[in-house]
């Protein structure tokens, strides 16, 4: 708490004392987020797709409050519980489709705080689909954000990153694209 506090208020020094607004919160390389910008990375094995999604926990909050009627009767208190509905809520609302149209089946591999960050909220999901060409679609995810919500989208494949900004209009990115 005493860290974060810090940090705020080095944040208003550095406002007051620059132009330029602070810049996004990183945790890893290439994972930024901040208010209303969440990231997704997005790997591949074979035909299995690893997408680690992180959302700033405030953001997440306030979406995951709003939607409180899917849980209805789930007994957060319980060990694990608030972790897996965390990752539910993200898995209902991100999807992978295989070239026919096909929704790859997608698990929760781990859901809660970001050991990385404790200003945010890690989802790691898993989809195997029956090829490699796939579109990833977080579209549902960005609009239960808020209309000004973006999601920076970094693929790798083959050693090779591709990096893509979606808001909950765009198109459902298409993976084959990022060779």
């Amino acid at each position: 708490m005493i860290r974060h506090r810090l940090g705020v208020l080095a944040m208003l020094v550095l406002v007051a004392t620059t132009d330029k607004p602070p810049s996004a919160q990183t945790a890893k390389p290439d994972v930024y987020i901040q208010t209303n910008i969440s990231a997704a990375k997005i790997s591949q094995s074979d035909h299995r797709h690893i997408v680690d999604i992180t959302l700033l926990a405030s953001d997440f909050e306030e979406m995951f409050q709003r939607s409180g009627g899917e849980r209805v009767g789930v007994d957060l208190s319980q060990p694990g519980a608030l972790e897996r509905e965390i990752g539910r809520f993200v898995q209902r609302r991100v999807t992978m489709h295989d070239a026919n149209g096909t929704v790859c089946e997608g698990n929760v591999e781990r859901a809660g705080e970001d050991p990385a960050n404790d200003e945010a909220v890690l989802v790691e999901l898993s989809f195997n689909c029956a090829d490699q060409n796939v579109t990833y679609d977080a579209t549902k995810l960005l609009s239960a954000e808020g209309p000004r919500a973006w999601q920076v989208v970094t693929i790798v494949r083959g050693g090779k990153t591709q990096q893509v900004m979606v808001n909950g209009e765009s198109p459902p990115v298409v993976l084959s694209s990022a060779q």
